[in-house]
């Protein structure tokens, strides 16, 4: 169990370290983000994420938002992933007593 929370840990704060890369490259040249093969690169290893995001959101949040969405919802599975592989190596810090 702890080999497989390992791995989906790892992939989940492999994605988030995606979206914050194309975030800086994109900072760089911000009108012209879309022409840079950088940008595009990061934005085609991050688009499942968004998509699948894109798809459980509502209509009202805009297309723009969708990857911050994205990264706040990777963010969080990071931070669950993290403490349930605390507590498979360590259950004496989850037990109530």
């Amino acid at each position: 169990m702890d080999a497989f929370l390992s791995i989906i840990h790892n992939l989940v704060m492999l994605v988030g370290i995606f979206y914050i890369a194309q975030f800086v490259v994109g900072i760089f040249n911000w009108p012209a983000r879309e022409n840079n093969p950088i940008y595009r690169l990061f934005r085609f290893l991050t688009s499942p994420v968004t998509r699948a995001v894109r798809w459980i959101t509502p209509a009202a949040i805009r297309d723009g938002h969708v990857p911050l969405v994205a990264f706040l919802l990777i963010f969080w599975l990071y931070v669950a992933l993290f403490f349930a592989r605390l507590c498979t190596r360590f259950p004496h810090l989850c037990v109530s007593t």
